[in-house]
């Protein structure tokens, strides 16, 4: 009995995942906007599932649909947004903005909410906990989608066309939805049975929650050996000059402050897509800050045309405008990157016996300089090269480094075990 349940459970999935978008690729939907008013529906419960402390929390997100669409089968993404996981809301600007816009090229668009707060002390384990409970409760956003087409059909959403994206943190929970998707990949400090398993337990049980393919805004991963040859498609942008979520592969610190653990971002998870064969696509805002389409309609610009570009062609056509801004990604070597634009690192952290400090190109030339937890100076020496060595071997506690140019200081915190 158990097998023949099992048997049809596989077989009404089968069904719900064929494709059933019917799009005419003469025409401009999807690939501009063509409808000038969308329609919001907000506060919808999705779920609901315990926090860190242990609080039930309900779980709600906002749906914006294309005003006056009658197609009966429609692609739908799933948005996520960011605040490092003790912060932000389903209604940031951002997200609200990608919705809006997406919703008006045709597309069904839902900012979702899911679990904030990270237990203390903040360090590698109570972050990665964090994220768990994030990507968790996107999944059971994406179930609660393809439960309703299974059912009421309310948003008439294609189950074979979802696609999860985010910012920032956001991202984090796309990506490690896309590809952190084997139990034994789970890092060992995560306790699955006391947080629900790798689907949680936030709602919608009984239905798939994989996507078409990830859509990663300034976010980053914990280890990109996680996507492995087969694994789905994954679109990046991301800036060069962020000194939230690195870049390429450096320390990540929650708040700016306190050191979590090293992480790859995005122009790491695209060279690792690349290596190892998977669908991929990236643009690199050169010189830019953290999530710059927040607050700049150009950047929003931009990051519609190539997110559209990318989702596009899974709906069997090619976009009239394939190349709408230049994309300086592969013309600049990381390293080159990292001396001219990034910020200040120092890896790494935890250190012990020493640790390197990556100084920017533009810093070069001034002075380094380490300090106490109660301001006394133990080191100091010019900045002469990109990457500086301090031993820390007769050190213990935490430190602040910091590079001192012109008018300019940069500063990073390090402890040392």
């Amino acid at each position: 009995m158990k097998k023949l349940y099992t048997l049809l459970t596989s077989i009404l999935i089968s069904n719900l995942l064929v494709a059933q978008v019917v799009i005419d690729c003469n025409s401009t939907r999807y690939d501009e906007e063509i409808f000038p008013n969308i329609i919001t529906t907000s506060n919808i419960t999705f779920g609901a599932n315990n926090d860190y402390q242990g609080t039930n929390t309900i779980l709600k997100l906002d749906v914006y649909e294309p005003d006056g669409d009658t197609a009966a089968f429609r692609p739908l993404i799933v948005w996520v947004h960011g605040g490092s996981f003790v912060g932000g809301s389903k209604v940031d600007n951002d997200v609200v903005g990608l919705c809006q816009r997406f919703a008006k090229r045709g597309y069904v668009c839902a900012s979702i909410e899911y679990r904030l707060g990270i237990a203390f002390p903040y360090n590698q384990t109570s972050a990665t906990n964090a994220v768990f409970l994030g990507v968790q409760d996107t999944k059971a956003a994406i179930r609660f989608f393809r439960q309703d087409a299974a059912t009421t059909n309310t948003y008439r959403i294609d189950p074979d066309m979802i696609f999860c994206g985010g910012s920032s943190a956001g991202a984090f929970c796309a990506l490690h939805l896309g590809y952190l998707d084997q139990p034994s990949e789970l890092p060992s400090t995560i306790d699955t049975v006391a947080l629900g398993g790798m689907e949680g337990t936030s709602g919608n049980p009984g239905y798939p929650s994989n996507v078409k393919a990830i859509l990663n805004l300034c976010g980053a991963m914990g280890d990109t050996a996680w996507m492995v040859p087969g694994d789905i498609p994954v679109c990046s942008m991301h800036g060069t000059a962020d000194q939230v979520v690195p870049y390429a592969t450096a320390m990540l610190y929650l708040l700016n402050i306190f050191p979590i653990m090293v992480v790859d971002g995005s122009y790491s998870v695209n060279e690792h897509a690349l290596l190892t064969g998977i669908d991929q696509t990236m643009y690199t805002f050169y010189g830019a800050p953290h999530v710059p389409y927040a607050g700049d309609v150009n950047y929003m610009d931009t990051t519609v045309h190539f997110v559209s570009n990318f989702l596009y062609r899974f709906l069997g056509c090619s976009p009239r405008d394939p190349n709408p801004v230049a994309n300086t990604w592969n013309t600049v070597s990381v390293n080159e990157l990292a001396a001219d634009v990034s910020s200040l690192e120092v890896f790494p952290n935890p250190a012990s016996s020493e640790c390197t400090v990556r100084i920017p190109k533009n810093a070069l030339g001034g002075m380094i300089k380490m300090y106490d937890a109660v301001g006394r100076e133990v080191f100091s020496a010019p900045a002469s090269t990109s990457n500086m060595q301090l031993r820390t071997s007769s050190l213990s506690g935490v430190y602040f480094v910091k590079v001192i140019s012109g008018n300019e200081v940069m500063t990073k915190v390090v402890v040392v075990e």
